[in-house]
């Protein structure tokens, strides 16, 4: 993500996780510094924007474990876990206080949809697509 994020055309980016404070500070330090993110312990946000805990299809079905296998040929591996495990991700564009464009995670190893998110940036500024 931050490779992608440094990229101009990309919107900024604020990451909520379930960390403490400092676990956050901890984790942002070593990998990516610049980062903008929040602690969300008690998961305030990931209700308001409608994230839920996976089933067990959803964290250990096999779109997760090849998701997983793709990863590790990568080089990437999993760490101790950090408040609810369970709960799955998304991501959110959001203008003033509208969300614009949302994805929410079929399952724990959903890949980024980076080119959707683009566009929906696209669009929200009036830009339409690229040429």
């Amino acid at each position: 993500m931050r490779e992608r994020t440094e990229h101009g055309g990309f919107p900024p980016v604020l990451i909520v996780h379930m960390g403490s404070p400092e676990e956050g500070e901890r984790f942002f330090a070593e990998r990516w510094p610049e980062a903008r993110a929040v602690s969300d312990e008690e998961r305030a946000l990931y209700a308001a924007f409608s994230l839920k805990r996976g089933t067990a299809g959803q964290l250990l079905g096999p779109r997760v474990w090849m998701a997983a296998l793709k990863a590790a040929l990568l080089g990437h591996g999993v760490g101790a876990p950090v408040g609810d495990p369970l709960m799955l991700s998304g991501w959110f564009l959001v203008r003033g206080a509208a969300v614009v464009w949302a994805h929410l995670h079929e399952h724990a190893g959903a890949e980024r949809r980076w080119d959707d998110l683009l566009q929906a940036h696209r669009e929200a500024r009036g830009e339409g697509a690229p040429v």
